[in-house]
């Protein structure tokens, strides 16, 4: 059953495959912010090839969520992998340093995000999603936090919706270090930020399904399948 369905979303609803979606920004100082939304009142520049959150936001507002979010201009996917190469610039004996990769961001108060800090707990190093509401963890307390450095790592964040599954690979290890299954949100943009800390961002891609052709065939399916 589960392979029928990731058939009929590869194909669509009229046997054709859903419009793909390629965002590579190309950092300079000369274009500035211009590729991304900022969300949050955290201070952001470009040096170089480099996005740089070089002002920690500070939270706040109606319900708790992360205070320094740079969303890619780009139309919302559904299916996507998301590669980006990041690094904290917070103090390195400071545990709860992060860094964030955002996806299925609809609006300031409806999004998922993962979290990346040096300690694992409640709030800390672990996939969340902001639903009109305080954030809420959907992964178990169960992952090893990996940001203990101020270095340079390579994250890939991957998202299905036939099985709804949510993957987060860090360098080269070949097992998610972070993983979920969840529909809350179908499809939205993807970005980065931190909660309240600082960092840095660079090389930057998104491969993905746009949002209305992966939401229609993920529809279809579910009718055919009843």
């Amino acid at each position: 059953m589960r392979l029928l369905l990731s058939a009929m979303l590869f194909t669509g609803l009229a046997g054709q495959a859903p419009s793909q979606i390629t965002n590579r920004p190309q950092l300079s100082e000369a274009r500035g912010l211009a590729d991304f939304d900022l969300d949050g009142n955290g201070g952001w520049k470009v040096t170089g090839p480099v996005l740089v959150l070089e002002k920690a936001g500070v939270p706040g507002g109606a319900i708790r969520r992360p205070a320094a979010i740079a969303v890619l201009k780009s139309d919302p996917v559904g299916d996507f992998t998301f590669t980006v190469e990041m690094r904290s610039t917070a103090p390195v004996d400071l545990e709860v340093r992060d860094v964030l990769l955002i996806f299925g961001y609809q609006s300031p108060t409806r999004f998922y995000y993962v979290h990346l800090a040096a300690k694992t707990d409640a709030v800390h190093n672990g996939i969340f999603v902001v639903d009109n509401a305080d954030r809420r963890r959907l992964d178990p307390q169960t992952s090893t936090g990996r940001l203990t450095d101020q270095a340079w790592h390579r994250l890939r964040l991957e998202r299905r919706l036939s099985t709804g599954s949510i993957a987060v690979y860090f360098d080269d290890d070949p097992a998610p270090v972070l993983s979920v299954t969840d529909m809350t949100i179908l499809a939205g943009r993807v970005g980065v930020g931190s909660f309240d800390e600082t960092g840095e961002y660079r090389s930057f891609e998104l491969k993905g399904a746009a949002a209305k052709d992966a939401i229609a065939a993920l529809r279809s399916a579910a009718t055919f399948l009843r």
